[in-house]
């Protein structure tokens, strides 16, 4: 009788599980390209890879990293690298919010074997911490980005670009600074 009951549990835990998408959430932006300004278009992104550091200061650093094959069968993968730097912690209620102060300053950069695109802005951010474990959402919003430089023949998609979204992401010092050093790179290579 007691393992019956157990194996029920386990099989409505497991029933549960299923049906709340237990699975690992996804970091995901929305840029919304306004460089023909009648006809904004948006774009979405999905990081497979997003981490974050705090720095001694107590800022955050996140990164997300996007790698995936061209549809129109072009040579090598395409890299999307993102970086936001949270360098103000904001207190609602207690700070006072003008829609001016941005809290973060965004890199988003886009990697190709023809060349890269690097585009920068500033934006608000709001971490908040799960209640179980390490992992951190961040919730972007109001994020203006421009193009910041381009080299080779990599294709200006963006633009004057608008960038929301939220990004899931872990603990990982070492991942924030390969994919922080990864975009800092490629950014020194366009600005040449």
């Amino acid at each position: 009788m007691r393992f019956r009951a157990g194996l029920g549990c386990a099989a409505l835990v497991g029933l549960w599980a299923s049906a709340s998408g237990c699975g690992r959430p996804s970091s995901t932006i929305e840029l919304v390209s306004y460089k023909d300004p009648y006809f904004p278009e948006p774009y979405t992104v999905e990081f497979s890879q997003c981490a974050y550091q705090v720095d001694a200061c107590g800022d955050y650093h996140f990164v997300g990293r996007a790698t995936r094959e061209p549809e129109d069968g072009g040579s090598g993968p395409i890299t999307q690298l993102l970086y936001v730097h949270l360098f103000w912690k904001p207190h609602p209620g207690k700070t006072f919010a003008n829609k001016t102060s941005n809290d973060a300053t965004i890199r988003y950069a886009i990697v190709t074997d023809s060349g890269v695109a690097v585009y920068a802005g500033t934006g608000f951010v709001y971490p908040k911490r799960k209640r179980f474990g390490s992992d951190v959402v961040a919730r972007l919003e109001r994020a203006r980005l421009r193009l910041e430089s381009l080299v080779g023949q990599a294709p200006e998609l963006l633009g004057d670009t608008r960038l929301t979204g939220k990004l899931v992401a872990r603990q990982d010092p070492n991942l924030t600074v390969d994919v922080r050093r990864e975009l800092e790179l490629h950014a020194a290579g366009a600005s040449r």
